[in-house]
């Protein structure tokens, strides 16, 4: 079984306003201050790496995807020998809970890996389009982050079109509607619930966060966690 976790929601006014405009305020070095109303802080001290089980939710799933370059390749040899944290987004989301908050927590965990070369070289970040149509692989490498020296791997990913897409969104159960008008037009946006995917080594999934559970912390005993297990196994 996952295991659960609590969280403190965030209920400051004044938080809620700012997240209105942005889930995030950036810093200098890109560490930022998530302002997003449906996430929250921790309010206890998460279980250390290595001292619990995740067992095997379901099996990963392959797919033709695009790198930032335009170059084509399968996920799962893009995935290599490392435990990957996917999350599946959209550049114009405006969803303060959905894919900005997921691309900030990816922002907080990314900066902890560069403070963890022995995790850093084992783990992955991998952020994939569900909006082919609009994110080619020129607008999901505007995405990522403006500064990378290269120390964290971090793939912003998109695919060529709706039929290599949509196995991939089918076999992660990530399900995405287009939204429309009053009078049937397309919005340009998705309704869509935020899921983020931990898959180890053996291309399993281990766990699934939404938003409250979401956190760096957790995010990275979890990454530790099967790290571990595979170097004792």
């Amino acid at each position: 079984m996952k295991k659960s976790h609590r969280f403190k929601p965030v209920c400051a006014l004044v938080l809620f306003v700012a997240a209105v405009a942005s889930p995030w305020v950036p810093a200098h070095d890109e560490r930022p201050e998530i302002l997003a109303p449906g996430w929250g802080i921790l309010n206890y001290q998460a279980p250390a790496p290595g001292t619990y089980r995740l067992p095997p939710i379901m099996s990963a799933v392959d797919g033709r995807v695009l790198l930032e370059d335009a170059t084509s390749a399968n996920l799962f040899d893009l995935m290599g020998d490392r435990v990957v944290l996917l999350s599946f987004v959209y550049t114009r989301c405006t969803d303060v809970n959905g894919c900005p908050l997921a691309k900030a927590v990816f922002h907080l965990v990314r900066s902890r890996l560069k403070e963890r070369p022995d995790l850093a070289g084992a783990a992955r970040l991998v952020s994939m389009s569900f909006d082919p149509e609009n994110d080619t692989p020129e607008a999901m490498r505007a995405y990522g982050p403006k500064f990378d020296d290269g120390s964290v791997e971090w793939n912003f990913l998109t695919t060529r079109d709706w039929s290599e897409l949509q196995p991939i969104l089918d076999g992660y159960g990530q399900y995405t509607l287009r939204e429309y008008d009053h009078n049937g037009d397309y919005t340009g946006e998705f309704a869509h619930l935020l899921r983020v995917f931990l898959i180890d080594r053996e291309r399993r999934v281990r766990n699934i966060y939404s938003t409250g559970f979401l956190h760096p912390d957790i995010l990275m005993n979890d990454l530790e966690t099967l790290v571990l297990e595979s170097r004792s196994g």
